[in-house]
């Protein structure tokens, strides 16, 4: 496991585009074999796209997850999932469910929400080029 980010490594982040972060994200979860979302006492975070339609939000890491435990999400703390379980369980789960991913948003609330699938389709890719 990698040492956490300074502050200003983790604003170079989030600075990234979208698509950088969601290319981030697809490498350090199959570099680190798990995703990171924030949970609560009543459960994972999740909200309303402008279609209504939940999205639940993953970071590759911690402290990413961290910086977006403020305000709404202020009593949040970054709960981790093994990659097998979010690829094989949570992923197919949601498309079922008809939810989406938001994948590593930024505080600023910029982010990539995508179809599970399409995100699995991404990790698998990125497992078989791995291996």
């Amino acid at each position: 496991m990698n040492a956490p980010r300074s502050t200003q490594e983790l604003a170079a982040l989030f600075d990234l585009p979208a698509p950088d972060r969601y290319s981030l994200f697809v490498t350090e979860a199959v570099e680190h074999d798990q995703v990171w979302t924030l949970c609560a006492e009543d459960g994972f975070v999740a909200f309303s796209d402008e279609d209504d339609t939940d999205c639940f939000p993953f970071w590759p890491a911690p402290e990413l997850a961290a910086a977006l435990a403020e305000e709404d999400w202020g009593d949040c703390r970054p709960e981790s999932l093994p990659l097998a379980t979010f690829m094989e369980r949570w992923l197919p789960g949601m498309d079922r469910d008809e939810r989406l991913v938001s994948v590593f948003a930024a505080p600023d609330g910029s982010g990539m929400v995508v179809d599970p699938l399409e995100l699995l389709a991404d990790l698998e890719a990125a497992q078989r080029a791995r291996d």
